[in-house]
């Protein structure tokens, strides 16, 4: 019997939206609320280290303008090479000075007094650059193959329908076949909220390994221990 996780009644296609958790930092006291939910509010120093280590992709900085200690901030992310592809969202008081946040690094600019929906709009757009979504048709295995359009695994010519997030998980790493996805990339293409503990992403892939397993297929998704998953086009005695 097939795994009723990993399948799905033909035209049940759904459009999840993104979570957008994001880490939320404010130059300025007293902290204003942030602009969209379910992003974890965090002070400097610390949205540095979850940007450094994968746990977060993205950071939503407020300010009134910007000054020294926003602009020295983005220096500082933009120079480390573990967080410099993480995208960073500025909202200003005085959006006359975003010339010098985009100068610091930056990715965009807002005003403060933008709706809610216009700063998850950005960070969407600012996702799709860490984390593009899946496009086309692409190639895992023989008689293997993902089509993006219909969310479709089709092994040896018969389509499954798969739901959302085990889809991009299978993607991100079918994409990246023969190297190594960190636990940062994965989360990001998930859109893992930044407050989930790394059990979050185990549990993702121990749940797209069980579905694999359905159709024998699990041996290609390998563990590579302090590094992170690999997906192995080609196995000992298999495809």
């Amino acid at each position: 019997m097939p795994d009723t996780d990993f399948l799905l009644p033909r035209g049940s296609i759904d459009c999840a939206p993104t979570r957008h958790s994001v880490l939320h930092v404010e130059f300025a006291a007293p902290v204003r609320p942030c602009p969209i939910s379910n992003a974890q509010t965090t002070d400097s120093e610390s949205a540095l280290r979850h940007l450094r280590d994968g746990s977060s992709w993205a950071a939503l900085l407020g300010a009134p303008l910007a000054g020294a200690e926003l602009c020295a901030w983005l220096m500082r992310a933009r120079h480390d090479t573990d967080c410099v592809s993480a995208a960073l969202l500025v909202l200003l008081d005085d959006p006359g000075t975003a010339a010098a946040a985009l100068r610091a690094g930056a990715d965009a600019v807002l005003p403060r007094s933008v709706a809610p929906d216009v700063v998850t709009a950005q960070l969407a757009r600012l996702r799709e650059r860490v984390a593009p979504p899946p496009l086309g048709v692409l190639q895992l295995a023989t008689g293997l193959v993902l089509q993006a359009p219909t969310r479709q695994l089709w092994i040896e010519g018969r389509p499954c329908v798969m739901q959302a997030q085990p889809f991009r998980l299978l993607w991100t790493l079918g994409a990246a076949a023969g190297r190594v996805v960190g636990p940062g990339a994965l989360r990001a293409a998930l859109d893992i909220p930044a407050r989930a503990q790394d059990e979050a992403l185990h549990t993702a892939v121990g749940r797209l390994r069980r579905l694999l397993r359905v159709h024998a297929l699990d041996a290609h998704l390998q563990t590579v221990h302090g590094a992170g998953y690999r997906w192995a086009a080609a196995i000992a005695g298999g495809a």
